[in-house]
């Protein structure tokens, strides 16, 4: 309870800030720098390099693939059949087929299972979310505004993502003991994780991009908060023998709220930059009260 009551207040921090222009507007994104590079990373290769590496890590990535993946083919079926403009469905698509599972995510879930699911949450959030968005994000919006996006570049990318790059790093390492020093300063490094970005989405939280955008955002953040974590479940039902650590991560993940590089991508794809903000100021306040839920289910099963 104490460390979900840590992650709302930086959150409402984050807000007031902006709201009392306490900081400046650059703050997200030095923030962000400083978590992409430093903090995500230094967590991933502490918790990585020891955590055991089970065969239901495909399970759980792949999952977060298809979540992906079916937003895309709903969102292309919406602009062929006329339902929707290629604006509205791409930002939708890589909003709502995406989820804030390293930010949003690694806290959260931690705040709510403790520091066991690091480990599980992190492996599932590179192979998973970010690997989604390298091999399908980014060819789907490219290909959707008619622009070209070729393996090479998308490999390229992929590659140069400091936590990506800190994952092999952590995997080369597991047959060597870290130093206690070393260890320290990953732990203190990831620490910073969980208050810098729940500060740096309670920054950028603006509630004059949710006007005029009712109809859409109640369609996206269906699919994203209640439709993507029932399949999930579902898949856990059918496919796995119960409803364990790994398997509560995977539905969780699936349940988080939309996620911020999916709303850059379609603004820098020119889908609804509005949109794309509205989808992230209300779907993440709203993923504070849905994960929780559908983790609690999760555990009622297990």
């Amino acid at each position: 309870m104490t460390n979900l009551v840590l992650l709302v207040g930086c959150f409402l921090l984050g807000a007031l800030a902006r709201r009392f222009l306490a900081l400046p507007a650059e703050t997200p994104k030095v923030l962000g720098a400083w978590l992409v590079w430093v903090s995500l990373p230094a967590l991933i290769v502490r918790v990585v390099h020891r955590v055991p590496l089970e065969p239901v890590l495909a399970f759980n990535a792949s999952v977060l693939w298809l979540e992906f993946a079916l937003a895309a083919g709903l969102a292309w079926l919406a602009v062929k059949r006329g339902w929707a403009s290629a604006g509205v469905a791409g930002a939708t698509a890589l909003c709502c087929g995406l989820g804030n599972t390293s930010f949003v995510g690694l806290p959260l879930l931690e705040a709510l299972g403790g520091p066991e699911t690091q480990g599980p949450t992190a492996l599932t959030d590179q192979l998973g979310s970010f690997g989604a968005v390298s091999a399908l994000a980014v060819p789907f919006a490219a290909k959707l505004a008619g622009k070209n996006a070729s393996a090479l570049s998308v490999l390229k990318k992929m590659l140069a993502f400091p936590p990506l790059v800190a994952l092999f790093v952590a995997l080369a390492l597991r047959p060597l003991a870290f130093p206690a020093p070393v260890e320290s300063v990953l732990t203190r490094l990831g620490d910073m994780l969980s208050p810098l970005a729940l500060a740096s989405v309670g920054f950028q939280l603006d509630l004059r991009a949710l006007e005029g955008q009712a109809r859409p955002l109640a369609v996206g953040l269906a699919y994203k908060l209640l439709v993507a974590p029932a399949v999930a479940f579902a898949l856990v039902l059918l496919l796995r023998p119960s409803f364990g650590l790994w398997e509560k991560v995977a539905v969780a993940e699936a349940a988080m709220a939309p996620m911020v590089v999916g709303s850059v991508l379609a603004t820098e794809h020119g889908f609804e930059p509005k949109l794309a903000a509205a989808f992230v100021a209300l779907g993440v306040p709203l993923g504070f009260l849905t994960v929780p839920a559908w983790w609690c289910l999760c555990g009622v099963m297990g």
